[in-house]
């Protein structure tokens, strides 16, 4: 392995060992759940050594956090248009997300979450403050930009985010955990205009 001055891996290689390590988790997490999965034997399959995965992602729910949001941006196109209405930005962006969280992978991903959040509640508490995930992140930009050009009222454009996100999540999600019919591809367009429609009429500018 060719390194730079003081022994550091140069940056491709540190990137490669950081997607091998994220693909030998996401294999562990998925076959054994969190609890289960052991970080040696994630640090054995991606070649590397435990300390090496603590160095990097900090602790084990760290780095279950960090795998579900790897699988979620594989999921994600391009940002929408600026130029785009409110409106149809968060369409696309909230379509883009109940799309992704949908996955077989990530509702396996979210139910390790739900099952083992009472025995690991820093795994609950990362889950649900996480801005990295793409559909938060876009969402928040997009009420945030309209907040401040007046487009719509709101005060809390983080608040209004995490509410836009249960509206178009939760239901489908639990369904999906239950193990109900995957939810057909017109069905998840209309659910998701729907409840940013009624999102957007709570935000609506009195002016």
């Amino acid at each position: 392995m060719r390194s730079r001055r003081g022994g550091r891996p140069e940056a491709a290689e540190t990137a490669r060992l950081g997607g091998t390590i994220l693909a030998a988790a996401e294999a562990a997490f998925l076959k054994f759940g969190f609890s289960k999965a052991s970080i040696q034997a994630i640090a054995a399959a991606a070649g590397t050594s435990k300390q090496t995965v603590f160095a990097r992602f900090g602790s084990k729910e760290r780095l279950f956090i960090e795998v579900s949001n790897a699988l979620l941006r594989e999921r994600f196109s391009a940002e929408p248009s600026r130029g785009a209405p409110v409106r149809d930005k968060l369409i696309e962006v909230a379509a883009q997300a109940l799309d992704a969280m949908l996955d077989p992978k990530m509702v396996m991903m979210f139910s390790i979450i739900m099952g083992e959040a009472k025995r690991f509640p820093e795994l609950a508490r990362l889950a649900d403050e996480d801005s990295t995930f793409p559909g938060r992140e876009r969402m928040l930009a997009i009420i945030a930009e309209a907040a401040a050009a007046g487009e719509v009222r709101c005060t809390d454009p983080r608040r209004a985010m995490l509410m836009l996100q249960d509206m178009v999540l939760s239901s489908p999600l639990r369904a999906a955990i239950a193990g109900a019919d995957d939810m057909p591809a017109d069905a998840r367009r209309n659910w998701v205009t729907d409840a940013v429609d009624i999102f957007m009429d709570g935000l609506r500018s009195s002016n």
